[in-house]
């Protein structure tokens, strides 16, 4: 008497699954990862932005206890490891932001800003994010205090 089967079996199914894995496992690390880094620079630079705008906001509503402002730090050496941000009279620092490595953040090193909104004197107005030829130039206008995020070409 001759049995017909219908579907697969379950060794079937695994061993085709265990092929696919070892096929999977092999071409993952030759996937690009380039658009990944690419991506990466442009959250990067446009997190820093904000947080940036945030920093001189923090200055113009706390200006009436706060004359001294509030300053976005750079930590580490140039690439920076990360940043802070911190009140400039009391020294408390009201965030902190890792970088990723990969991602080569330099220029500027310290941004602070004034009960006005504008940057205080002694302040750097540019920074650079980059990776795998894709570079951000982040920009403050020091008179206004206005922050402007610009991809280089």
């Amino acid at each position: 008497m001759k049995s017909s089967s219908a579907g697969i079996s379950v060794i079937e199914l695994l061993f085709v699954l265990l092929l696919a894995g070892i096929l999977a496992a092999a071409a993952v690390p030759h996937l690009p990862m380039g658009a990944i880094h690419k991506q990466s620079v442009k959250t990067l630079a446009r997190q820093i932005a904000a947080d940036l705008r945030w920093t001189r906001q923090l200055a113009l509503t706390d200006a009436a206890q706060n004359p001294a402002g509030y300053e976005l730090k750079m930590e580490g050496s140039e690439p920076y490891t990360g940043y802070s941000v911190r009140n400039c009279r009391t020294g408390a620092i009201v965030s902190a932001c890792p970088i990723s490595p990969g991602l080569l953040c330099r220029g500027g090193r310290s941004f602070s800003f004034g009960p006005l909104g504008n940057l205080i004197a002694g302040s750097d107005s540019r920074l650079r994010i980059s990776a795998n030829g894709v570079e951000f130039t982040l920009t403050v206008i020091p008179a206004t205090g206005a922050v402007l995020c610009r991809k280089e070409e």
